[in-house]
């Protein structure tokens, strides 16, 4: 009768503390800020698709062939410097590029994984130039002006922040780096920051039936 009545308690605690959270994700407007970003995706699988059927329907016949034989064509040391310096710093090229590029080698999961990997690790990189260099005021001046908001969202949201930024079409690296700079606990990121791997895969599953 106690283990019970120790139960429901809990259970009741639990529900409490399930709804304390929904109601500040929902008055926080983290719902709408995930919703938003994953609409994204969505519209760009849409653009893509379309891009790709306009193309090979009325312009270029062997579209998608042309653009593989292309990316296979490019030194692979070349595609994974500029793959690492895009992912640490800001992430200038969308990985899903990589991606792409990665579909058509003979072991293209074993690649996906090595994109995924070195992703993560820029992750970490940029965390580190954020907390180190982010000591500089011009360095943090820039930071602040150009993902300022990131930072009143880090404070809100913590970690769910980085893994939305792992998933979905952010700026992780920009995420990363402006953890460094409110000094953000490093372990939490690197926990947290293993998403990351995740979202070459569950974007593979997509591009890859595409190319």
């Amino acid at each position: 009768m106690i283990q019970h009545t120790l139960r429901e308690r809990q259970r009741l605690s639990n529900w409490q503390r399930f709804n304390l959270y929904h109601r500040f994700f929902r008055s926080s407007g983290f719902y709408r800020f995930f919703l938003r970003n994953f609409l994204r995706v969505v519209i760009i699988a849409g653009a893509i698709i379309g891009a790709i059927f306009l193309l090979e329907h009325f312009i270029f016949h062997d579209f998608r062939d042309d653009i593989v034989s292309w990316l296979h064509e490019l030194p692979h040391l070349g595609v994974w410097v500029v793959y690492s310096l895009s992912e640490t710093f800001l992430g200038l090229i969308p990985p899903d590029f990589f991606i792409v590029w990665a579909s058509k080698f003979g072991h293209p999961y074993l690649y996906l994984a090595l994109l995924g990997i070195v992703s993560y690790i820029a992750g970490i990189l940029s965390y580190l130039i954020g907390h180190y260099f982010g000591r500089k005021k011009r360095v943090e001046n820039w930071l602040i002006n150009k993902y300022g908001g990131f930072v009143k969202k880090l404070k809100q949201w913590g970690g769910l922040l980085i893994i939305v930024a792992a998933l979905l079409p952010l700026p992780y690296s920009a995420v990363c780096m402006i953890s460094g700079l409110v000094k953000y606990p490093l372990p939490k990121l690197v926990i947290y920051g293993i998403s990351r791997i995740l979202r070459f895969f569950l974007y593979a599953l997509f591009l890859f039936k595409i190319f």
